[in-house]
């Protein structure tokens, strides 16, 4: 019986299969013969006249085709029972092409003729070519026209076209304010533009930039609108070295007290107190920041391998290192600055490396007290932690600093003492996570973990992990703590597990589709990319991602792995290096 159901309910699918195909031969068929009649202007009952040219044409097709065309010719108007209709300010070209559309259901919208199709669609009611325009200059968006297909967009009534312009003029405002579209905007909408929250800049240095940029372009005339368009600037965003050596210089400014008081704010706000400020309210609300997130690796023992790897386009680049080898250090990243502490040559390194990735340039400063190896390190709000390691034996110390003094201070100790360990900040706690307990070679490989708030400087003991592991990859990807790899004391491990913030439990994710005794993850995104690795006998052959969203792992055969499995690794924000200062922009309109 249930054989027979499906017998039945397969047939009726075929028949209705067949019946769709039937149908859409049989008008393309009709359409066919009635746009032959056309060509031939047989039974054609209307004349489309454009700019001199006659189109001749069916009105029901049009009617059918057209919410325009249908009251058109449908109602009492003239044009019901004209023989013919003018479309004025219509383009010849353009109405051929909507007419043959309307026939043959086909149309070719190129760069050329989509603003014109569209502006006509939109006009004469055809939905499906607007659509279709709309659909094209999607995909057609960039710096040079996004702020023209926005301004488009909106005229024509397109509004998840105009979303998507406006979304990538807020993403990319930093290339679009220097394209000629910006220059050429009226005053209301450069006014409307600098005054978003949602601009995506390194810093409001550009914000400015782009404002005075816009005064310049044409200063005769747009010198009436200068308190206009740079009270959009949030000047006490702007930097202190910004402000005093090249905003106060600009001619436009000096000569303008109402400008010079702007300034004034701005300079006030650098003297405030981080609660003073907080009431200065929309002037000193930040735009939203522009990131252009690496991987930095460093070659620990080897310091001439040293690398961005970019997962925009699986890309590595070299970064030049002056100083000598370390094993074991640790690598943070906080303020564009990389510091790189602990670790040691023959004996222990207590100098710790700072490489400022926006100025490409290296200086040091004084590491951490007790210098050791296989220490853990990370950053949170302005202050480098360090915890453990191996000086003889395992060390429980936590140890913190301002990353702009030189000096640490001592913090609680860790509930236990580790060495090789994992480390992650989130949403301001400090978790440690696993290593050994003893020395790195033979002592005891822990799943025990540990939280730390600097808030009451306190350490909580957390639930263990389910597997103990030692030199793994410990990495915080939206509310998790996902522990990758690693090994333990029967060998390397390809098991992957993590943590939720909100709850207490380790919980097993995909393993790796690679087993290592050594992992050196970072998390871009939602993604975690295993860029270096040992086995043992071998290391990480080619770059393995973890899709966090999917529970996948995808090997990725185009970018081989870092050669190095010794290396430093952390997440850095490249935005803004070998970038020219704003003041040379802008002083070269």
């Amino acid at each position: 019986m249930a054989a027979e159901k499906a017998s039945a309910s397969c047939k009726k699918k075929g028949e209705k299969k067949f019946a769709a195909k039937e149908e859409y031969r049989l008008l393309s068929s009709i359409m066919g013969a009635m746009n032959n009649l056309r060509k031939q202007s047989t039974l054609c009952d209307v004349s489309l006249v454009v700019q001199g040219r006659h189109i001749p044409a069916h009105r029901v097709a049009l009617a059918a085709a057209s919410h325009y065309f249908y009251l058109m010719f449908t109602t009492n108007m003239m044009e019901s029972t004209s023989h013919e209709v003018e479309l004025k300010y219509a383009e010849p070209e353009i109405i051929e092409l909507l007419v043959e559309f309307i026939y043959t259901a086909q149309i070719t919208v190129n760069s050329n003729n989509v603003q014109s199709l569209l502006d006509a669609a939109n006009q004469y009611q055809i939905e499906p070519v607007k659509k279709m325009c709309v659909d094209f200059l999607k995909e057609q968006v960039d710096a040079a026209n996004c702020l023209g297909i926005s301004v488009l967009a909106e005229c024509l009534d397109c509004p998840e076209l105009k979303r998507i312009a406006d979304d990538f003029i807020h993403q990319h405002f930093t290339e679009v304010y220097k394209m000629d579209e910006f220059l050429q905007l009226d005053v209301k909408r450069v006014t409307h533009l600098l005054n978003q929250d949602t601009l995506t800049v390194r810093a409001e240095d550009q914000i400015y930039d782009a404002a005075v940029r816009w005064l310049r372009y044409d200063e005769p005339n747009r010198q009436q609108y200068i308190v206009d368009i740079l009270a959009k600037v949030r000047f006490p965003l702007v930097s202190k070295n910004f402000l005093s050596k090249t905003v106060q210089a600009e001619p436009l400014i000096q000569d303008n007290p109402e400008c010079l008081k702007m300034v004034i704010s701005g300079m006030r706000y650098h003297l405030l107190s981080p609660e003073d400020r907080e009431e200065l309210g929309e002037s000193s609300r930040p735009r939203r920041k522009k990131h252009d997130f690496r991987i930095a690796l460093f070659g620990g023992s080897q310091p001439q391998s040293c690398r961005y790897f970019n997962p925009k386009d699986y890309s590595w680049t070299d970064i030049r290192c002056p100083f000598e080898k370390r094993r074991d250090a640790a690598a943070v990243f906080w303020d564009n600055v990389v510091y790189i502490l602990g670790g040691s040559q023959l004996f222990p390194i207590k100098r710790m490396d700072c490489y400022n990735v926006v100025k490409d340039s290296w200086y040091s400063k004084l590491g951490p007290p007790n210098p050791r190896d296989s220490l853990a390190a990370c950053a949170s709000k302005g202050k480098i932690y360090t915890s453990g390691g191996s000086e003889v034996t395992p060390r429980s110390a936590c140890l913190s600093a301002m990353t702009r003094a030189q000096s640490w201070q001592d913090k609680p100790s860790m509930l236990m003492p580790r060495c090789s360990h994992g480390i992650a900040e989130a949403d301001g706690l400090i978790y440690v996570c696993g290593g050994s307990l003893g020395n790195n070679v033979s002592g005891r490989v822990l799943n025990n973990c540990e939280v730390y708030d600097p808030s009451t400087e306190q350490w909580r003991e957390l639930c263990g992990m389910r597997e103990a592991r030692k030199n793994h990859g410990l990495v915080f990807v939206n509310q998790r703590i996902y522990a990758v790899g690693g090994q333990n004391g029967m060998g390397g491990l390809d098991s992957v597990e993590f943590y939720d913030v909100g709850g207490n439990e380790w919980r097993p994710a995909a393993p790796m589709p690679w087993k290592g005794v050594t992992v050196k993850c970072a998390a871009v995104g939602s993604v975690i990319y295993v860029l270096a690795g040992f086995q043992g006998v071998g290391r990480l052959g080619h770059i393995l991602e973890y899709h966090t969203d999917a529970d996948k792992w995808v090997s990725c055969s185009k970018a081989r792995a870092f050669p190095v499995t010794s290396c430093l690794i952390c997440v850095v924000d490249t935005c803004g290096a070998n970038e020219q200062e704003a003041s040379s922009s802008s002083s070269s309109v």
